[in-house]
This record gives structure tokens, sequence and C-alpha cells, in this order.
């Protein structure tokens, strides 16, 4: 046995939100609403039925492109346009140097921003939050922590080096990248109590922290599946008020749990 209890991590979970429950409530909220902001404004949609998609048009000097037109002759021809057109500038050329590929690169440029300085600093806090609430009272101020002058650049560096370690990762397969999230999970934690650790410091001690139970993380997850379920058929309500939460002061406790054993097996190790 190697001492991992999920039950028992939900059950601590539970008795610690008890305390906290409506800040934990909020807390989950913020971070919910800035990721949300981090993806609005990006939905290709046409919008709703009666609101007809936007339109342009793009010429090459011989035929004009429209954009919104269900019906475009010669298909096979144009395709070729699109990326190569009259010297070699088709479609794709004359999206880029327009007005919208330049707000779609604003756009992304933004996002990015967003995500790397304000919503992965906050998720780091809102494990901060979780992990001290587990033995002290903590405010919702928590969730900007990181956000300390010190603190800030370590933070993003040792996040935006795990989020580039995983997307490779997931390069290769989708599988390769599941594990390499498991085996990073630990980070925002880590992060929470060692907000000035080296960013590889902290993608090792993780790493450390999760051999041998990213299995046992990935059914921890798994085992929230009808909580989220449910979330469908309540339209959100039930993850606002209680599986996301829920699912946090769990992971808490498992990091809590990992964070014991390497210090145990560290302490074995010194004595030999």
């Amino acid at each position: 046995m190697n001492g991992w209890n999920r039950p028992e991590f939900k059950r601590q979970a539970k008795i610690c939100m008890r305390r906290y429950y409506w800040t934990a409530v909020l807390a989950c909220v913020i971070v919910l609403l800035l990721q949300f902001s981090g993806t609005a404004g990006t939905n290709n949609g046409a919008g709703s039925e009666d609101e007809p998609a936007a339109r342009w048009s793009y010429s090459d000097g011989n035929t004009v492109f429209d954009a919104d037109s269900s019906e475009i002759p010669f298909l096979d021809e144009y395709l070729d346009r699109f990326m190569y057109a009259q010297n070699g500038k088709g479609v794709f050329y004359g999206i880029i140097n327009s007005g919208v590929g330049m707000l779609l690169i604003a756009i992304i440029l933004i996002r990015l921003a967003l995500s790397l300085l304000i919503i992965n600093p906050i998720r780091v806090g809102l494990s901060s939050f979780f992990y001290r609430n587990r033995t002290v009272k903590t405010g919702i101020g928590e969730l900007a922590f990181a956000f300390n002058r010190k603190d800030f650049w370590p933070v993003v560096k040792a996040m935006l080096r795990r989020e580039i370690s995983i997307i490779l990762w997931s390069l290769l397969l989708v599988v390769p990248g599941i594990i390499k999230a498991y085996e990073y999970s630990m980070v925002e934690y880590i992060l929470a109590e060692n907000p000035s650790m080296s960013s590889k410091e902290v993608l090792d001690l993780s790493r450390q922290m999760t051999a041998g139970h990213k299995g046992d993380l990935f059914v921890l997850d798994l085992s929230f599946f009808g909580w989220f379920l449910l979330g469908q058929f309540t339209l959100g309500l039930s993850d606002i008020f209680y599986t996301n939460p829920y699912r946090y002061a769990t992971s808490a406790e498992a990091y809590a749990f990992l964070k014991s054993r390497i210090r145990t097996e560290a302490s074995q190790d010194a004595a030999f």
C-alpha cells in the first residue's frame, strides 16, 4: 500500500469546506470569470439565427471572394489562390495584412498576456487559498499573493515553463501530454508555498511528488465525473456552489499527502 486514500481526502475536504464555504465559492467564481474572459471574444460563431454573420471581401485583381457566400464557384481553383495568388499573395496574405488580421493578432496577444500575467498567478493564489485554509482561515485576498513584486516573475516563469512542456509533449500524442499534465499537477501548490523557487526546481519537485501517483491523481479527477455531469443538468449551478470548491479542496488534501510522503522518503534516505 502506498498510503493513498482518496475517500479520506474527500472526507477531509468536506470538513474543511464547512469552515470557509462561501469564501471558497467566491474564490472559484473569480477564477472562473477570469478564465472565461480569456476565451470570450474569440467565438467564431455567427451569432443568433436572426443576425447575419459579418461579411468581408477580398480581390486578387481578377476575382472578388465573399467570405459569407454559401456558394464559391470553381472551389478547387480558388483553393490555390487562397495561399498563392498573383505574386504569391493570396487570401491568407490579404487577411494577415488587413485590419481583420491585425485585430485577430492583437486579440491572441492580449489573451496570451492575460493568461500569463493574470490568470496563472491567480490560479497559484487559488491553490494557496485552499491549501492554507486546511489549517488557518484565509481570506479571499490570498488569490493575489503571487502579485508580490518579488514573487511575481518566478511564478510567471514556472507556470509558463510547465505549459510549454505539456504542449510540447501533447504534440507527440495525446497520452504523453496527459501524463505530463499530471506529472506537473502539483506545480501551483509548490509555488503557493515556494513562490521564489526556480522553475526547474518546481517542475523537478512536482515530478518527484507525483512519481507513482499519476494514475491515482487521474482516478481522483475521474471520481468527480458524476458531479460534472450533474453540472450539465443544473446549468453549471452545482459546479459553482459545490463541485468546484469541493474539487479544489480535495486536490489540496492530495497535495498535502504527497508533500508528507516526499518528506518522509527524504528523511529515510538521510538516515541511511
